[in-house]
């Protein structure tokens, strides 16, 4: 069966300005992204054609490696959130941030996830799966064509060179989210080649060599600064890669556990010594547009208000109904378990999610800011904001009104403010685990420094005994990176060394309980909720742990259903 039957052999996409990564969101900007973005769409046929690319508005390839400029402008297009659509519109919270535990929300298929209860049917499932595969085969077009038509050109080697290496960490990342989710996935290096094969599920150890090779080349040839604020550089191809040596070595049955330990340590230390780069000082702003691009910033989905596909969809789909111009958010809320970890005093969890008297000069600034009660009545007894099961809502990546930043966002779910993929807080976390190996346990002065400067900047005090142990370290990254949609592969990494342990910290989670309104004359108060004890417990099993092929997969290819193969040993 011919999964990749569509394929443009000789078209690319015809690209705008590249302009795309300026720091600032003027008008202009907006306006050169969406003529960026709009032409280089990837078009999926169908859900059975997963690796299918079809450029849309495309010249001939011969016609456009004309420069290195046309290299840049294509390339661009990689950092887009309409490229990442599919994965980070809903698939990336969904599976990052409820299979962890930190979101509720109970609704149709996204609750599935909530419950523990998705199956390979589950659009969601389907959607994060095909958006990676999209993200992916777009990288591969770049990776497989530019080359040659560029050199046919006259564009120097170095040109190229960069080009290749921005596609491959691109390519490199989006593999890795794959591999975490679903384990063995099947690797594509070329879109063409692989229409007419049989497809086949390849080992998860030989997806991360696949990711490292792709990363490594990233890491060598990608520069250490880059004009254009948001595009990949040398450090942020390293820091990938550290996480990626961590992830392998979490695997304590590799053989090679001990030395990709080592590596993640070596890396990410470089990282952090030799880049120049520095948590960005203010947590309140790090999810808003004046942050996009900042200095802890290694790599992000670029996102602009162009339309629908375009901006981050978060400010649409976490705000509560007051908050925003469009807003799903009501039914969204921390999990109580969430809300648990968070120290007396820690500055972070007021813009991680809202809590009763919560102030927010920056929402609704026309009312002179938002303060947030669980539940609001009018005089006349109209109920305004209704509470939710867990008495709270939605912060991080929640910006406001159009009003409240000067058009940030649109009415089509965009908004201007970045996706993480990854920042300068998560390497040095990297580098403190890294530290401790296969123990649990570290005393390393620099995991320590770096542990105490991302408590300093939650205004917490130093670690107390000059020993961070593994289970305060999952701690502090559960609220250091709460709802940024990694805090499931943290679990992973701790499934990989201990099965039960990952199991029973997620079922110590509770994850059934919410509040239920005992006493309607409080329904301002939290006097008057009660927390619902009598609910079945949500279980986690190991199986669970791995996702499913999605079900149209395997019903256009079903040798996916097959065991898992070795890509670099056929």
């Amino acid at each position: 069966m011919k999964i990749l039957s569509n394929i443009q052999q000789r078209s690319v996409p015809t690209l705008g300005s590249a302009t795309a990564f300026q720091r600032s969101v003027p008008t202009s900007f907006s306006a050169a992204v969406f003529a960026l973005t709009a032409l280089a769409v990837i078009v999926l046929t169908g859900c059975k054609n997963f690796l299918t690319v079809n450029p849309a508005d495309s010249i001939t390839m011969d016609e456009f490696y004309k420069s290195e400029a046309n290299i840049r402008q294509n390339t661009a297009s990689l950092y887009t959130h309409k490229s990442w659509q599919a994965f980070a519109h809903q698939f990336m919270w969904i599976a990052g941030d409820e299979l962890s535990g930190d979101l509720y929300y109970t609704y149709d298929q996204e609750g599935q996830f909530y419950y523990m209860s998705f199956g390979a049917n589950n659009s969601h499932l389907t959607n994060g799966w095909q958006g990676l595969y999209r993200v992916i085969s777009f990288a591969n077009n770049i990776i497989n064509t530019m080359p040659d038509l560029a050199r046919k050109n006259g564009i120097s080697e170095d040109a190229i060179t960069r080009g290749l290496a921005e596609a491959r960490c691109i390519r490199g990342t989006a593999y890795y989210f794959l591999t975490e989710y679903w384990g063995d996935v099947t690797i594509v290096e070329d879109n063409v080649k692989m229409q007419s094969e049989i497809l086949h599920l390849n080992t998860q150890k030989s997806v991360y060599q696949f990711i490292v090779n792709d990363l490594t080349f990233a890491m060598e040839n990608l520069p250490e600064t880059d004009s254009q604020a948001g595009r990949a550089t040398k450090w942020s191809a390293m820091g990938m890669l550290a996480k990626v040596y961590l992830t392998m070595a979490s695997h304590l049955d590799y053989e090679e556990s001990a030395q990709y330990f080592a590596k993640a340590k070596e890396l990410s230390g470089k990282v952090i010594s030799e880049s120049g780069l520095t948590l960005y000082p203010d947590y309140s702003k790090l999810f808003d547009i004046e942050a996009n691009n900042n200095i802890e910033s290694l790599l992000a989905i670029q996102c602009v208000v162009a339309g629908y596909g375009y901006g981050n969809a978060h400010n649409c789909n976490w705000s509560r109904t007051s908050c925003a111009d469009q807003a799903w958010g009501d039914g969204k809320g921390p999990t109580i378990d969430l809300q648990k970890q968070y120290e007396e005093g820690d500055l972070r969890r007021q813009w991680v999610y809202m809590s009763e008297g919560d102030y927010y000069p920056d929402i609704n600034k026309a009312d002179g800011g938002y303060t947030y009660h669980i539940c609001v009545i009018d005089e006349q007894g109209n109920e305004l904001e209704s509470a939710n099961e867990m008495l709270a809502h939605m912060k991080k990546y929640c910006i406001g009104r159009a009003a409240d930043c000067n058009g940030g966002v649109g009415d089509q779910q965009d908004a201007a403010n970045n996706v993480y993929l990854l920042r300068l807080a998560d390497v040095y976390m990297v580098y403190v685990e890294a530290t401790m190996g296969a123990t649990e346990q570290t005393t390393d002065q620099l995991a320590l420094d770096l542990y105490n400067k991302i408590r300093s900047r939650a205004g917490l005090e130093a670690d107390a005994d000059n020993i961070i142990t593994y289970d305060e370290l999952i701690h502090e990254r559960r609220c250091e990176f709460a709802f940024e949609g990694i805090n499931f592969f943290d679990i992973k990494r701790m499934f990989y060394r201990d099965k039960q342990k990952a199991i029973t910290y997620l079922n110590g989670m509770q994850r059934e309980q919410g509040y239920y309104n005992s006493d309607s004359s409080k329904k301002t108060s939290k006097d008057g909720y009660t927390l619902n004890l009598s609910r079945s417990p949500i279980r986690v099993t190991e199986s669970q742990m791995i996702l499913p092929v999605p079900g149209s997969e395997l019903t256009a290819m079903p040798s996916l259903a097959e065991p898992a193969v070795d890509y670099f040993n056929k």
